[in-house]
């Protein structure tokens, strides 16, 4: 049987806080974005002229996220992404595409923000944006129970 598509929706992004305590942020989101890239180096060797052989490189994970600044208690995500910025410390992440349906990915991974925007448009919503990247280690994937 094919595996069966699921809204954006359901998605849920989990940080650590610098206290290790770790929180759901996704109430405030509307936008995840996981990068997953290799870099394959390529190489011959004298006398081939048919075969280029791509050797194991390296992989780098990023994650890109866009949501609703909200201001005070009510947001999980500004003050932990405050206190990541102004130590350049790293966090815990845990990111779920389809939420907690049975058998779906749970990718976790130790990572840096490397970006943190806000933006207040004259006729708009005040929105934030940040960038985290993958800062040791490497990405792992479980199933969600």
């Amino acid at each position: 049987m094919p595996g069966i598509g699921t809204h954006g929706r359901l998605a849920v992004l989990w940080l650590d806080t610098q206290a290790g305590v770790c929180i759901n942020v996704s109430p405030d989101l509307n936008n995840i974005t996981l990068n997953r890239s290799a870099n394959h180096p390529e190489s011959t060797t004298f006398g081939d002229r048919d075969t280029q052989r791509e050797y194991g490189g390296l992989r780098d994970v990023s994650v890109d996220v866009t949501g609703i600044w909200i201001t005070g208690a009510a947001s999980a995500v500004n003050g932990l992404l405050d206190d990541a910025f102004a130590g350049s410390l790293v966090t815990r992440m845990q990111y779920l595409p389809a939420g907690s349906i049975s058998g779906s990915p749970i990718y976790t991974g130790c990572m840096r923000l490397t970006s943190l925007n806000t933006q207040s448009p004259v006729d708009g919503i005040t929105t934030i944006q940040f960038s985290l990247a993958l800062a040791a280690g490497s990405l792992t994937a479980a199933c969600a129970v």
